[in-house]
């Protein structure tokens, strides 16, 4: 299996304190992995340095073979990597279907010179578009809401509408950070369902950052597991769950119990 990517010896520093430090790890092709780890283990971090929200202070990344530390935001998502976002991140005035459109964007083949000019190429491009976007939201439950304002939409709908608008960008890697935070248990259950039928069906590679390990554990093919910053594990779910470092870094030792 080809690594899609790899993270490799990667440190980020605030000040004098580490946030990560000398973290590697890999996602193969085709692969659903966990990044998962205690309350400030460094996790998002690590997802902000990897979609070049932060850039990291000592070590590489690299997306398809290719360095992307250091590159923008948006030319990291044209490159075939999107993300989502602890907190719902919609345009509330704008309608969902547009929301998605938004998210299209980084890969709508219209250059800005046709677009101005509303030609025939940058109309079909953008019927296209909206039509792939109107698809994805059939796909992910919100076709009803399509026209009706993001900001009106239940909580568990934003979470599905941030997916979909990382999707309409036709990643190769997904990275979801924390898709289930706030989601009760059986919205949980069906966003665990609709992740890994969207690794099928879409053919997406997924990086996941995730505190419901139920989740975790059910649908990831591998784990990383952090903690202050370094990486402690690495493994198959089974694996993990037994890992003597893991249950301590989440449950504390005998002696600190």
């Amino acid at each position: 299996m080809s690594a899609l990517l790899e993270v490799d010896g990667v440190s980020r520093r605030f000040g004098g304190l580490y946030a990560l430090r000398d973290v590697s790890f890999s996602v193969g092709e085709g692969e659903i992995v966990g990044l998962i780890g205690p309350n400030g283990a460094g996790k998002t971090t690590c997802f902000n340095v990897v979609s070049g929200t932060l850039a990291p202070s000592t070590g590489t990344v690299r997306f398809k073979g290719h360095q992307i530390a250091g590159l923008k935001p948006s030319a990291i998502v044209a490159l075939g990597l999107a993300r989502t976002f602890q907190a719902t991140t919609v345009f509330p005035t704008a309608t969902v279907l547009e929301n998605v459109m938004r998210g299209a964007f980084a890969r709508t083949p219209v250059s800005p010179l046709a677009s101005l000019f509303n030609t025939g190429a940058a109309r079909a491009g953008l019927a296209a578009s909206e039509e792939r976007c109107a698809r994805l939201l059939e796909r992910l439950g919100l076709a009803p809401f399509r026209h009706q304002p993001a900001g009106e939409l239940p909580y568990g709908h934003q979470r599905r509408l941030g997916v979909a608008i990382a999707l309409a960008a036709q990643p190769q890697l997904l990275m979801l950070d924390e898709p289930v935070a706030g989601l009760n248990p059986e919205e949980s259950a069906e966003m665990g369902r609709l992740i890994r039928d969207l690794h099928e069906t879409e053919k997406v590679t997924v990086l996941l950052v995730e505190h419901h390990m139920r989740l975790v554990m059910g649908i990831c093919h591998r784990i990383v597991v952090l903690d202050h910053g370094e990486k402690i594990a690495e493994g198959l779910p089974a694996e993990i769950r037994s890992d003597r470092s893991v249950i301590e870094a989440y449950l504390g030792t005998e002696e600190e119990a």
